[in-house]
């Protein structure tokens, strides 16, 4: 593929070029939210307003958090708040049943995002309810790095198997990214490892027009990302978001946005290799659309979008690894995403709410790759767009009843068409109960699916007979509120059958993907909350266990599917509004012990080693300056501990980061 994608284990008994420019390590970037909110001493962020009032829009439409049975979690603007001088990375890691592989490593290298044990890629990101993927890229997903976390109001985590509604990719879940849309605001940050950031935010109404503007520029000097290396890899980060809405009469509105995001980094060549003249650039462009009209039983959404991701890198030949394979590399790659959607909520007699709908996506990608070595210049095969693309077709529907403070039930399915392997079906079935006044049994039993990627379809490995992943996923778990403590317990069990694997071959190219995989992981998530006066505490432990089972050379081979997902992993937050004008948080969590592959250059072998487990400590303070203006500062990794995400490369030192945030 490229270097922007860092090999899963199975792969990596590829040997050359390929080995040391696809594994990369993600560095977590200092970076702050910026909410127009802000400027008052709040109360702790409690379960009276995660449970009742926090309305989520997991069926396509605002609800109440209450008054659904899936397993969804939300970060709220106050906790976007708190997390100032963090990428999203750092705050999914947060999160329970949520994994993210480099989110405290070094700059400029692809975040691989694990739900539930689930293989990165099983996830599917959206932005205001729009898929965002990138084709070019070896799983289809998103380089996390273009995001700005400041520009995002909060971020919603539905769990489980979300095919029906969304699509391809949901295998594991959706995380919705939902951006800011009211409010002026202009923040500064300034911090260890040569960090400093600017951002500027106006959100203006001029008669029934609404108009907005976000700018973000953020640099860092960074840190080696390869371990034992002194050489800084840092990263520069641009952002603008624009949009234009309005209302069309009394019943009518709609909405447009652009996107425009960009960064650069440098690299390093491996585990423990530096590289000094390795370098990455990626910049993505999304245009997206949504006209909404309101009728008294219900409301129609038509939706338009489009991203067009342009990734570079280049390996210049002034410093050359004493073991480097070339002495000079340039892969480029485009993804085109597009598509268009329309679906219709309505009100059924009895209380039942529907919704149906047709959603079609274009994906399309071109790629180019070369590199110079003593044997002369190779080309790799390029990929042309007018032959790497896919269409994908699907509709579906759902019916939902919810009895208040007694019942509720969910069903729904889904029928899709792919231009290549043809078609498949999804559904998913959500019952659930009141037992006594705030607590509530569920259960949700769920299939989805991730279509191949066209890398997975078209490169030189690529197999056109490929079938899509298949998912199921069960679901068991309570919720309940007593007082002022909230507490929720959930069971899981995922299958999925048809695994896409790159496997090797005896003829040229000697390797190709094939359908032969099956991954079963299982396990448990318990979140806690309490809050009183001012202040609050989280508690969040994830349980996971699994196997994966593969077909290689007409044998089976059963193994752990827990390649860099640790088994145990707990949190604990406390908070404390100290006075009115100040408050402050602690933070610390427990990675457990992992696995990881690498391949060894010497032995021509792939081998296993055990990453230990680490504890993550955060220090976080605010201070209310007036009501225009506050500061905050946040102490990360605190017991300077040295966690290790990913063999052979380092994580964040000790490092502080000061942010001045004012509103206007």
């Amino acid at each position: 593929m490229g270097p922007s994608v860092r090999l899963p284990f199975y792969m990596i008994a590829r040997t050359g070029k390929n080995m040391f420019n696809i594994r990369l390590t993600l560095l977590t970037v200092s970076i702050f939210a910026c909410l127009p909110t802000a400027y008052a001493a709040k109360k702790a962020f409690g379960p009276d307003s995660l449970l009742s009032e926090v309305q989520v829009i997991a069926s396509k439409y605002p609800r109440k958090l209450a008054q659904t049975g899936k397993v969804i979690t939300v970060i709220s603007q106050e906790q976007i708040q708190r997390s100032l001088g963090k990428n999203l990375g750092e705050v999914l890691q947060e999160s329970v049943g949520i994994s993210i592989v480099g989110a405290r490593s070094a700059p400029g290298s692809n975040q691989e995002v694990y739900v539930r044990g689930a293989n990165t890629g099983n996830v599917l990101l959206l932005i205001d309810g729009f898929p965002a993927n990138d084709p070019s890229h070896i799983s289809s997903v998103m380089d996390w790095n273009l995001i700005d976390l400041g520009s995002l109001e909060r971020i919603e985590i539905m769990k489980g198997g979300q095919s029906t509604l969304y699509g391809s990719d949901a295998t594991a879940g959706v995380i919705n990214l939902v951006t800011r849309k009211s409010g002026s605001s202009i923040s500064l940050q300034v911090g260890g490892l040569g960090t400093h950031a600017e951002a500027f935010q106006m959100q203006k109404t001029i008669k029934s027009l609404k108009l907005g503007l976000a700018l973000k520029n953020f640099q860092t000097q960074g840190f080696s990302a390869a371990a034992n290396q002194v050489e800084k890899d840092g990263m520069g980060q641009q952002n603008i978001r624009l949009n234009l809405g309005s209302s069309l009469g009394k019943h009518a509105d709609w909405d447009l946005y652009y996107q425009s995001e960009y960064y650069q980094a440098s690299l390093d060549g491996g585990p423990f290799m530096d590289e000094r003249d390795y370098t990455a650039k990626a910049s993505n462009h999304a245009f997206r659309g949504q006209f909404h009209q309101q009728f008294v039983q219900g409301d129609l959404f038509v939706r338009l979008f489009q991203d067009i991701t342009h990734r570079f890198f280049r390996n210049d030949s002034t410093d050359i690894p004493v073991n480097a394979w070339s002495n000079y590399s340039e892969s480029a790659y485009v993804g085109l995403n597009q598509g268009a959607e329309t679906y219709l909520k309505w009100k059924l007699p009895f209380g039942i709410q529907s919704i149906a709908g047709i959603e079609y996506r274009n994906q399309s990608t071109s790629q180019t790759d070369f590199s110079i070595s003593s044997y002369g210049r190779y080309d790799s095969p390029a990929l042309e767009a007018s032959l790497a693309n896919i269409q994908l077709l699907g509709t579906y529907a759902t019916v939902e009843k919810h009895q208040a403070d007694v019942w509720g039930l969910e069903l729904g399915g889904r029928f899709n068409n792919h231009s290549l392997y043809g078609n498949n079906m999804t559904y998913h079935v959500n019952p659930y109960a009141y037992l006594w006044p705030k607590g509530k049994w569920f259960v949700n039993y769920y299939s989805s699916f991730k279509a191949p990627s066209l890398y997975q379809l078209y490169s030189p490995y690529g197999n056109q007979a490929l079938k899509a992943e298949q998912g199921k996923t069960f679901e068991l778990g309570y919720e309940q509120e007593i007082g002022k403590f909230y507490v929720r317990l959930v069971g899981f069990q995922q299958a999925v059958q048809d695994g896409i694997v790159f496997q090797a071959i005896d003829a040229d190219p000697y390797g190709r993907y094939f359908n032969v995989s099956k991954q079963n992981t299982q396990g448990l998530e318990l979140e806690a909350r309490y809050a009183w006066k001012g202040f609050s505490t989280e508690f969040a432990y994830t349980y996971l266990d699994g196997q994966m089972n593969q077909v290689i050379n007409g044998k089976d081979s059963t193994f752990s599917a827990l390649i860099r997902r640790p088994k145990h992993q707990l949190s604990l937050r406390v908070n404390q509004q100290i006075s009115k004008r100040w408050s402050a948080s602690a933070y610390a969590q427990y990675v457990g012990e992992r696995s990881d592959y690498y391949y060894d250059d010497a032995s021509y072998q792939t081998q296993e080693v055990a990453l230990a487990g680490y504890v993550w400590t955060e220090l976080q303070s605010t201070f209310v300056l007036n009501n225009r203006w506050r500061v905050q500062a946040l102490l990360k990794n605190v017991l300077n501990q040295a966690p290790v995400e990913l063999y052979g490369y380092s994580g964040q030192p000790r490092n502080i980061q000061i942010s001045l945030f004012g509103i206007f």
